[in-house]
């Protein structure tokens, strides 16, 4: 039987969120045309896909859409002795020749761990916000867990998320830190001082973004700045709060609400602004945080001057006083007086912007996380690295 050769397959629970372009860079980038995809679901969002895969897929289909990550999961544990689908999967890894699996997103990807270890396949979980935050306030993931001490490693973004995976009972030596990627620029963008400050905040209306303190921190510093704007990217259920926010501070005139958006126009938006802003925190209700905001570094390789919180793994990525500016989350008032100091000062915007640019080139290109990601997977030069498991 002929077999194609597609060593790498990507479990992913849904193609095309906007909130998920580094997936799609890993699909893309690790071995072009010799991956696989195996997903819940390919169409989820509909007209609202933002992206999608050119490669062969299998869906799994039969999960419910209110129970993707936890539910779903657990009834895929429990029904995988004899589920059809268990067979079908097996089958299509096989026919592609597939040989090392990375799951995205642990709690959806450790149903397969067994299956793949049954295959003699190489697996390795990929840890992100979510995972090691919610997902860890229930005590049956904190069990669960552990069973990535039988995969070939687990790859998580920040140093916090490897402490936290690591004070859980994880092997050291199976968690791996390889933060997120994006595109640099070869040349510094330049942003040309102007009469009109502009700062951007890119991310979901979600409750661990904080848009609301966003907002919040933009009333406060636009009252000392009469020449601050702000573009706000992102939809979400707290859409409707900050809509309400900025008719009752009548800050309609100084803030655009964009809403999703396409990844070349958010883009577009950061070339044109001047400042970027996300209040990160924990959501208080289910304990969700950031992983290490991809729009965080974005905005870094856009030489734009971030400000944001001590939270997750920005700290990773932003230092405090050289390529932004750090505040305690839910400080509003702080944030809002480094905005005011930034949009009144283009020099420090400029100096920050260029700390943040070469930071970004240096350790937060697509191009070393895609390298590393490939050492430790065992695909270094585009090829599969494959020793077969023997247990």
């Amino acid at each position: 039987m002929h077999v194609n050769r597609y060593p790498l397959a990507v479990l992913v629970p849904t193609v095309g969120s906007p909130s998920e372009t580094f997936i799609r860079r890993h699909i893309e980038e690790l071995l072009p045309r010799k991956t696989v995809v195996v997903t819940d679901e390919l169409n989820r969002y509909g007209a609202q896909q933002y992206w999608t895969i050119g490669c062969p897929a299998w869906e799994l289909r039969a999960y419910h859409r209110a129970s993707l990550v936890v539910r779903a999961a657990r009834r895929f544990l429990r029904s995988c002795g004899g589920d059809p689908r268990r067979s079908a999967i097996k089958r299509f890894l096989r026919e592609h020749g597939v040989t090392t699996v990375l799951g995205e997103f642990l709690s959806f990807s450790l149903p397969f761990l067994d299956l793949s270890i049954e295959l003699g396949l190489r697996f390795f979980g990929h840890a992100h916000g979510y995972d090691v935050s919610a997902t860890l306030r229930d005590p049956y993931w904190q069990k669960e867990y552990i069973k990535y001490n039988r995969a070939d490693g687990v790859i998580t973004m920040s140093q916090a998320s490897r402490k936290r995976l690591i004070g859980l009972g994880l092997d050291p030596s199976k968690v791996f830190v390889i933060p997120y990627g994006v595109v640099v620029p070869c040349i510094r963008p330049i942003h040309v001082p102007r009469l009109e400050v502009r700062c951007i905040a890119v991310g979901r209306m979600v409750a661990k973004k904080g848009p609301i303190l966003t907002l919040d921190a933009f009333r406060r510093a636009a009252a000392m700045c009469p020449q601050l704007q702000l573009d706000y990217v992102g939809d979400g259920p707290l859409l409707s709060a900050a809509r309400q926010f900025i008719s009752a501070f009548d800050l309609e005139g100084r803030v655009t609400l964009h809403r999703a958006q396409p990844h070349d126009v958010v883009q577009t938006l950061m070339r044109n602004a001047d400042i970027f802003i996300q209040h990160s925190l924990t959501d208080p209700e289910t304990g969700d945080e950031e992983g290490l905001p991809v729009a965080v570094l974005e905005a870094m390789a856009n030489a734009l001057p971030v400000i944001s919180t001590f939270h997750a793994g920005i700290p990773d990525a932003v230092e405090d006083g050289v390529t932004g500016y750090l505040g305690a989350e839910g400080d509003s008032e702080v944030m809002g007086d480094h905005l005011a100091e930034l949009t009144r000062n283009a020099e420090l915007r400029a100096r920050m912007g260029e700390a943040g640019w070469l930071r970004a080139r240096e350790l937060f290109s697509s191009e070393r996380e895609t390298k590393a990601l490939r050492e430790v997977l065992g695909l270094e030069n585009g090829k599969s690295r494959h020793t077969a498991r023997t247990g």
